[in-house]
């Protein structure tokens, strides 16, 4: 089954439960077993209140027998959409602005890589850590420098609590999971430079050296940075990136900063 033109979160949910009936309507304990991912991530993708992360949607629509990469292209429109109907939001006790769909009316040529960006051959550098911050009491044993996607439960309940654009082709993310009692960052790129070309994005609280986590990727359109702890309500956790293009590095400053959770 292939998805119609991208719309609304609320129709693209609805045309994954679709998908789903298509399939002979599975229980969501049969499509947990299947697909490896847990059966709040799995409730929250078709209930439509917000998009999937990717990792998810992708084994669903695997289980499902679907166009995986119709259904990743629709995912990254619509999140990007998601993005633009939230500009005048105040996030992190100050205003970021927002990525435009009509600055990046090309970016539908470059969707068909998605499917490698957000997860896909991506590889969490070592990072360095030193004291770790800590808060309330995980319901996840979680440690500073773990992947976000390989842990099911950060993901099931990731919330973002800031985003902004940098650079004008850049749109840089901070989510938080309280079952993990972790946040971590995300660098989007749509400058069309992917190839031979590496990004790179980092998460510290504030900018204390020996609390940073890293990653560098090359070839790539999106990176997340390994977890880290959250250092409590009084902390502020940043997100910074640099993007190296040839022989040419990009700065994505100011870093996004936002109250730690």
């Amino acid at each position: 089954m292939t998805p119609p033109p991208p719309d609304s979160v609320a129709q693209f949910a609805a045309d994954l439960r679709a998908l789903r009936l298509s399939a002979g309507n599975p229980t969501l304990e049969a499509l947990a077993i299947r697909s490896g991912r847990g059966r709040t991530a799995l409730s929250k993708a078709f209930r439509g209140n917000a998009l999937p992360t990717k990792k998810t949607l992708t084994a669903i629509v695997k289980v499902l027998d679907g166009d995986v990469d119709a259904w990743v292209k629709r995912w990254a429109l619509v999140r990007l959409e998601a993005v633009e109907s939230s500009s005048n939001n105040r996030l992190g006790g100050q205003a970021h602005h927002v990525v435009s769909l009509a600055a990046f009316g090309w970016v539908i040529a470059l969707v068909g890589v998605v499917s490698l960006a957000m997860g896909v051959g991506i590889g969490i550098a070592s990072a360095r850590i030193g004291t770790s911050p800590s808060a309330s009491p995980q319901s996840v044993s979680v440690t500073p420098g773990d992947d976000p996607w390989a842990e099911a439960a950060c993901q099931d309940d990731a919330t973002r609590v800031g985003f902004g654009t940098r650079a004008n082709n850049y749109l840089v993310e901070v989510f938080w999971s309280p079952a993990c009692n972790a946040m971590w960052g995300q660098i989007t790129r749509f400058d069309g430079a992917i190839d031979n070309n590496s990004l790179t994005a980092s998460v510290a609280v504030g900018f204390q050296p020996d609390t940073t986590q890293t990653i560098t990727a090359t070839d790539v359109q999106a990176v997340h940075t390994p977890l880290l702890l959250s250092p409590g309500r009084t902390g502020t956790v940043c997100v910074t990136g640099t993007v190296q293009v040839g022989a040419d590095q990009i700065d994505l400053s100011p870093p996004l900063c936002t109250d730690g959770r």
